[in-house]
């Protein structure tokens, strides 16, 4: 998941332990500014993500206000060929994403 934080800037940091890991969108990574919350972030990378395929989970921080964060949690029974088949199909959902709202 780091490469992805090295490929887009828009994603503040990665946490998580093992399957179940969490990206935050936001548009400063050094400040942790959220996006804008008319950009609906969350909501359309869940709907590109989707449309590849991939069901992912969105949520608000910040008291449900604003911060977007998006959530994977593969089955635990997920393979090592799976695994990869989720982060090509989450990469393309963030590119999708970025091309679509100019944060590439």
């Amino acid at each position: 998941m780091g490469a992805l934080m090295d490929r887009f800037a828009f994603i503040g940091y990665v946490r998580g332990k093992g399957l179940l890991l969490a990206l935050e969108l936001v548009a400063d990574r050094e400040t942790k500014a959220p996006l804008p919350p008319a950009m609906k972030a969350f909501d359309r990378l869940t709907e590109a993500a989707y449309a590849r395929g991939l069901i992912i989970y969105s949520r608000r921080s910040r008291g449900g206000h604003s911060g977007d964060h998006v959530v994977v949690a593969p089955p635990m029974i997920v393979t090592a060929d799976q695994v990869d088949d989720i982060l090509g199909r989450l990469t393309e959902a963030l590119a999708a994403f970025a091309s679509e709202t100019g944060l590439e």
